[in-house]
């Protein structure tokens, strides 16, 4: 969380933010967000769960999980910011499943080093269709949104390797 719209590690890529705005020499945010869940389950948290408030049960389902398991458990939940984002209040529920559906933000939880993916789309969208309804993205290049949709393909490929070896696919 931030106040003031202020980017920060988890601000993704070529977002406009008070602190990296988009111009004619910088982009917006120029380095690629943590993947914080990741982290997490590289220190072998018990329980690591990426949730958006779109999907309620797999939000509350999520939280139980996390409040059961002996030990530190870490749910990274996907609050969308009307404010800072630019976009409109009554479209809050639709960012938060496109931010899934496009990959973007993909709801999964690794369980004691075991991966799987609890909402998968049976299709990616297209990015854009994330960043169409919001002001933060509006500055994008087709060149720009190309390298994202890149990236975001690759992330989300790596995750259902990470699920099929996990045997959870």
């Amino acid at each position: 969380m931030n106040t003031g719209i202020q980017r920060s590690s988890a601000t993704p890529w070529g977002a406009s933010t008070t602190t990296s705005p988009a111009g004619k020499v910088i982009p917006g945010q120029v380095t690629w967000k943590k993947n914080m869940a990741a982290i997490a389950a590289a220190h072998d948290v018990p329980y690591v769960a990426t949730a958006c408030p779109s999907y309620p049960f797999d939000l509350m389902e999520k939280v139980k999980k996390g409040a059961r398991v002996p030990g530190p458990a870490y749910i990274h939940v996907l609050a969308v910011c009307p404010t800072g984002w630019r976009s409109a209040s009554d479209l809050s529920i639709r960012l938060g499943r496109l931010a899934v559906e496009t990959g973007i933000f993909p709801l999964y939880e690794v369980v004691d080093g075991n991966y799987r993916i609890t909402v998968e789309p049976p299709k990616l969208r297209p990015v854009e269709d994330y960043f169409r309804l919001q002001g933060r993205f509006r500055h994008l290049t087709p060149e720009m949104t190309k390298k994202i949709q890149e990236r975001v393909i690759r992330e989300y490929e790596k995750l259902k390797q990470r699920a099929r070896m996990s045997g959870e696919a």
